[in-house]
């Protein structure tokens, strides 16, 4: 998430250099290549290349969830295992307690999808405004 806000945030002055990423969010340069084509391939980020080239949303910010950041790069998220796959429980189909974590997991879901891109643009701007500091170069 902190790759796609720093995008966000950046993008009005062209494409993000990848190494200005990585020094604004103190991001490897080989992690940064594990997040960020992952989330090119999901249509996330678009690719630019050249001198002056780099990273630009490919979808606008309210339209980016942390659920669908965190589904494109951990898959789908399973508080306990048999929530993902009922199979490897042989007690799937009976189980008081898998009901409740499906509950439980069910809520997460439903955090994360509520949560966008847009909502921590505007939360970063509001803490930016009151702190008086910028971090944008």
């Amino acid at each position: 998430m902190r790759i796609l806000l720093d995008v966000a945030l950046n993008q009005e002055r062209g494409p993000v250099a990848l190494s200005d990423i990585s020094k604004r969010q103190a991001i490897s340069h080989k992690y940064l290549w594990q997040v960020i084509n992952p989330l090119k391939a999901a249509g996330l980020l678009t690719a630019t290349r050249g001198t002056r080239g780099g990273y630009l949303l490919a979808k606008r910010i309210e339209d980016i969830s942390i659920l669908d950041v965190v589904n494109i790069l951990e898959g789908p998220v399973a508080i306990v295992p048999c929530i993902a796959a009922p199979k490897t429980c042989e007690r799937n189909t009976f189980c008081t307690t898998r009901d409740a974590w499906h509950e439980i997991q069910d809520k997460i879901n439903e955090a994360m999808a509520v949560i966008t891109l847009k909502q921590l643009v505007t939360r970063h701007h509001e803490r930016e405004s009151r702190s008086g500091q910028s971090y944008d170069i």
